[in-house]
């Protein structure tokens, strides 16, 4: 197994004083700037970047701060629902096409792509067609420029009856049919939609090109927590260490290093812990269940 740990600036959502994702009560400290400067200092060997926080910026000024920070961009992650029928995916495969040529030109090769929300008034086997037909072109155009387009088994809950199974991320991927789009295999996602992690490994075992390492816990009876996640069953779930969940995640690691996996590992964290504490308490529990694992 390679042991290469990238970083996501979601990472640090928590802290974030403006443009974060998820709201919060507290006020943030941290600059979008300061969080890349912040992981050039860890020790890990790439950076995955989020389009919500730097949509207003130009690939150069974003590739600029990376590389002061002495890291590569590896991934740029962005949000487009493709499962449109033709006559209104068109714009929405612009975007995807403009998202790619952004990340080619940040010198990244991943472009991970949220492709659906689903819709209540529309049968979930034709937005699923629906989905298979706007990620083609899309595939094409990745491989036009040099990036893979890549989606996880995603516990976004508008997202997941289309891609929270390991099976119909397995199946989508198979029926895309191009070496241009590849999957994500998160090593938490299955909680929410009731799977084994294992299970949803093997699933998705042809075609991962990029993992995803997090760990997640059920919240007490009495317990109040702002960053959460519903499961299926309508059990919630809030992001913690990697110690502290209920993923175990070293037969995991050596299930991947048995399979032969050799691509990056992104450490994810969702806790709401300063990230300036959390950050490197994780990436140095990660190098060691990675060091464990050779």
């Amino acid at each position: 197994m390679a042991g290469r740990i990238t970083m996501t600036d979601y990472n640090a959502d928590w802290a974030l004083r403006e443009r974060y994702v998820h709201p919060k009560t507290k006020p943030g400290f941290f600059s979008r700037e300061e969080v890349i400067a912040f992981c050039g200092a860890l020790d890990i060997d790439g950076l995955e970047l989020m389009h919500q926080y730097w949509e207003d910026c130009s690939p150069a000024y974003v590739r600029g701060l990376a590389e002061d920070a002495g890291l590569p961009i590896v991934s740029y992650i962005f949000f487009a629902d493709v499962a449109l029928p033709p006559d209104a995916r068109h714009s929405a495969i612009d975007h995807v096409f403009a998202q790619l040529d952004r990340i080619a030109e940040m010198g990244g090769s991943l472009a991970m792509i949220v492709p659906a929300i689903v819709k209540d008034d529309w049968p979930l086997a034709r937005q699923r067609a629906w989905l298979v037909e706007g990620l083609r072109p899309c595939a094409e155009r990745a491989q036009s420029v040099g990036v893979t387009l890549i989606a996880e088994n995603v516990d976004y809950p508008p997202s997941r009856p289309l891609m929270g199974r390991g099976a119909d991320c397995r199946d989508i991927c198979a029926e895309v049919g191009s070496p241009g789009f590849r999957l994500i295999y998160d090593t938490a996602a299955s909680l929410f939609v009731n799977e084994d992690p294992l299970a949803t490994l093997h699933d998705m075992t042809p075609y991962i090109a990029h993992v995803h390492i997090k760990n997640s816990r059920p919240l007490a009876a009495d317990e109040q927590r702002e960053r959460y996640l519903d499961t299926d069953r309508g059990q919630p779930y809030t992001g913690t260490d990697l110690d502290g969940g209920v993923i175990d995640l070293p037969p995991i690691l050596a299930e991947l290093d048995r399979l032969g996996y050799d691509g990056d590992m992104l450490l994810e964290y969702q806790g709401e812990e300063d990230p300036r504490v959390a950050l490197p308490r994780n990436v140095a529990r990660l190098r060691q269940l990675l060091s464990r694992v050779e």
